[in-house]
């Protein structure tokens, strides 16, 4: 027994001094790498290699269609790609030629292409470009539609500073309005015998008036600008302002006595077409000018509401595949005005050789003119609907508002005559031709209106910042007042100066009353947008 306890004893001594040995030998073997790293670190000199930026190309058609399946490997024996350890690293030591390049696929020749050759292709193709691109995606999603949304809500500054998530446009304009209708104010006479410029009489011709003024292209600006209340755009208010280059057109004659001048009239007193006498010949002679104009400004603000956004796909003509696209809807409501402005005028510079001629006035010289002026001032409550569609950099939005409120209309009528007989003094007397004592004056009156607008536009996104914008817009204005309407050519010669009597003032001829019609302005728009 003693003698197997001691052999046990043996060999745990024995196996004590084995691990002791081999535990040495391991700590000395780890001693030595250490110093073989630090020794290494503290030689190693940091070397630069400049890396070759080379394109991988993949095929013009969708990888998607070559990848093959795991069916496929088994049953074509087609070989599986290499596991992620098979991937080989080529450093600057093994090549000297690639330059320090990882391959990590294999190299085709041509380019990328984002076109589709066939039409099984999804909304999230690269080459279906989707209105990701322009902000549709984000915390706040589709609602960001169009918007360039920052994450940033308005709030007041006590110190100056910009207004946060806003937006401001300027277009200029090229429309078109309804003309303004003027009666026949000069005339002539091509007959060979030297005849007045009555009207309905043979060679009598209209040289002004008798049609419609002012209906060419009318150039224009409109600024439209406003900043969104939450940082997802539900909440904005916005205003604009959109103003015509004011339009004129000026007609002037002058004659000895050949051709013949005259301005038409009807005569109360005789029943029958007559006409005043600007050039006769051996009678009298002078020029007439008659000067119109017209300008149209407008604006008003609006506070808009989100009321539905959505996104998803579709088709369009244009690509034969699904596409992303994204729409909002807003509601407005706000304040509009309205003002056209407009007016005629007609002059007369006149002497007179001789008095022969019945209704000539006495030898002398003569200067008149007639002023027909008018004003709309519009004023009321607009509400409005606005849709959106975005897709890809492209946009087409919508508008339709209606306007109801009150339109002030004014109506100034002045007229004058200075007369330099010969031999006498200057005497200046109130009246001209057509603006007498009977309808002189300046009036006024209230009438409800409507003033409905159409608004397209379709714009380009040229970063997520600005949009080029081409449009439309059509402006309807009911009840308004124009000079040309409030013209009548009904006269009671015995009004002209040098009035004879007061007492025709009573005829009322000329007469005023208000004469009330529609306008209308429409044409296109070309400009840009920035959304900040």
């Amino acid at each position: 027994m003693s003698i197997l306890r001691l052999s046990i004893n043996t060999i745990l001594i024995v196996a004590a001094l084995l691990a002791n040995n081999l535990q040495a030998q391991e700590s000395a073997r780890s001693r030595s790498v250490r110093r073989s790293e630090q020794t290494a670190r503290a030689n190693w000199q940091p070397t630069r290699s400049r890396v070759q930026k080379t394109r991988v190309a993949v095929p013009a058609a969708s990888t998607r269609d070559h990848v093959p399946s795991i069916q496929q490997v088994q049953a074509e024996g087609i070989p599986s790609p290499p596991p992620e350890s098979a991937i080989s690293i080529i450093s600057p030591s093994e090549s000297g030629s690639l330059d320090g390049q990882i391959t990590l696929a294999p190299v085709y020749e041509g380019e990328i292409m984002g076109e589709h050759f066939s039409g099984d292709c999804g909304c999230d193709d690269p080459g279906c470009v989707g209105c990701d691109t322009i902000g549709c995606d984000g915390a706040c999603g589709a609602s960001c539609c169009g918007e360039h949304c920052g994450g940033n809500a308005w709030r007041p500054c006590l110190t100056l500073c910009m207004p946060q998530d806003g937006w401001a446009s300027f277009e200029f304009l090229g429309w078109w309005q309804d003309g303004m209708q003027l009666p026949p104010l000069v005339t002539t006479n091509l007959s060979p015998t030297p005849t007045a410029g009555v009207l309905g009489d043979p060679g009598t011709r209209i040289l002004a008036g008798g049609e419609d003024y002012h209906d060419e292209a009318l150039d224009g600006g409109r600024l439209r600008f406003g900043l969104w209340l939450d940082s997802c755009h539900t909440w904005g208010i916005g205003a604009e302002y959109f103003s015509l280059s004011s339009s004129t057109d000026l007609f002037s004659a002058n004659s000895q006595g050949n051709p013949v001048l005259t301005r038409p009239f009807y005569d109360v007193t005789a029943g029958a077409e007559n006409a005043q006498l600007l050039a006769y010949p051996n009678v009298i002679v002078g020029g007439v000018t008659v000067h119109t104009d017209s300008d149209l400004v407008g604006g008003g603000f609006r506070v808009r509401k989100l009321r539905q956004a959505e996104e998803g796909c579709s088709n369009w003509f244009l690509c034969g595949c699904p596409e992303h696209f994204c729409s909002r809807t807003e509601l407005t409501l706000g304040y509009r005005f309205l003002q056209l402005t407009e007016g005629v005028r007609i002059s007369e510079d006149l002497t007179v050789e001789a008095s022969s001629l019945p209704g000539v006035p006495p030898q002398g010289s003569f200067a008149l003119y007639d002023s027909f002026r008018t004003k709309n001032q519009f004023n009321g409550v607009d509400i409005g609907y606005i849709t959106r569609r975005t897709r890809g950099f492209w946009s087409l939005e919508t508008g339709i508002r209606l306007a109801v409120g009150n339109t002030k209309q004014t109506v100034n009528i002045d007229g004058q005559s200075t007369i330099n007989e010969t031999g006498g003094s200057t005497v200046v007397e109130s009246g001209g031709l057509l603006a007498l004592a009977s309808n002189i004056g300046s009036y006024s009156q209230n009438q409800f209106a409507v003033v409905p607008e159409l608004d397209l536009k379709i714009g380009y996104q040229m970063t997520k910042q600005c949009k080029l914008t081409l449009g439309y817009t059509a402006i309807y204005w009911s009840n308004v007042v124009r000079p040309g309407d409030q013209i009548d050519l009904d006269v009671h010669p015995l009004q002209i100066p040098p009035a004879q009597s007061p007492a025709f003032v009573s005829s009322g001829h000329p007469t005023f009353a208000f004469d009330t019609t529609d306008y209308w302005v429409q044409g296109l728009s070309f400009g840009g947008e920035y959304r900040w």
